[in-house]
């Protein structure tokens, strides 16, 4: 069985941590997941992402339909931008104005800020009101702001002189209408472990990616769907051994299979669980062993 290494913080100032061993949910490859958005404006992506952010560029990927996939590396997370040319819906960003998935946090080293933000200004993007923050010898850095498409990318610069820590980290931000639904969906039937559930923002771990969760009223819009039908982010993906496999174990636990499995092109099998407020999961497997 793979196993999964990694930091359980005791509380928020991270004055003690535990090392603990914990199966990998599903046979992941990986300890993470991966965010999928959907976009119109690839160049407008490369430039934030890659020229302003400076992430970690990877290889493309050519998709069916002759459409293709923009990947950035946050950690070891996965940021993929799969580019449309169709005309799709689109909903400004806005953390609690629709439910769905409406925030993207990236973890950066405090020593890139100064960068990140000078380049931000040559390139007339509005510079976020960054709130500082100091927890002893912690210090942290944070801003909201927006990429070109309206998506809503918070930056949190963390500088650490006491704790070997890897701040190249992401998080995904989920706005739902029962976050008690959602936190037993995710831990019940996905196996994420939960972080912090006593604030008004729920916390869940797997590996060195966190999903985030607020309530929103049950009267606001579902931003949700697949990326060919619709633009912003549409999928936190698990990269599996099996996706059958996968499939049974969701099922077998009460969850919901939103599309069945199927092979996309040369690439490998996928497939999508929903989750409360119609939130989709995309289980995705190589065909190449």
């Amino acid at each position: 069985m793979v196993m999964l290494t990694y930091m359980l913080f005791k509380n928020s100032k991270f004055k003690e941590n535990i090392m603990v061993n914990l199966p990998l949910p599903f046979g992941l490859l990986n300890d993470h997941l991966n965010l999928v958005l959907s976009v119109f404006n690839g160049p407008a992506v490369e430039q934030f992402y890659g020229d302003i952010l400076d992430l970690e560029r990877m290889s493309d990927v050519h998709l069916p339909d002759q459409r293709r996939m923009i990947r950035y590396r946050v950690g070891e997370s996965e940021l993929k931008f799969i580019v449309t040319s169709q005309n799709l819906l689109s909903m400004e960003g806005g953390l609690s104005n629709a439910r769905g998935i409406r925030k993207l946090a990236l973890l950066l080293p405090y020593e890139r800020r100064s960068g990140i933000i000078q380049r931000m200004m040559d390139a007339g993007i509005e510079i976020p009101e960054f709130a500082e923050d100091n927890m002893g010898l912690l210090s942290s850095s944070r801003g909201l702001t927006k990429d070109d498409e309206g998506n809503h990318v918070e930056i949190i610069f963390l500088n650490d002189e006491s704790l070997d820590l890897s701040f190249s980290k992401l998080q995904i931000g989920l706005a739902v209408s029962n976050i008690s639904d959602m936190g037993d969906f995710l831990h019940e039937v996905l196996e994420l472990d939960p972080a912090n559930i006593e604030a008004d923002i729920h916390r869940y771990d797997l590996g060195q990616t966190q999903i985030q969760l607020w309530e929103v009223s049950k009267t606001m819009p579902k931003w949700v769907g697949r990326p060919h039908e619709m633009l912003g982010m549409t999928m936190v993906q698990f990269v599996v051994n099996d996706v059958y496999a996968a499939r049974e174990t969701i099922v077998e636990r009460g969850g919901t299979i939103h599309l069945e499995p199927y092979v996309l092109g040369d690439l490998g099998v996928v497939m999508f669980a929903e989750g409360p407020d119609g939130i989709l999961f995309e289980f995705a497997a190589s065909l190449v062993k």
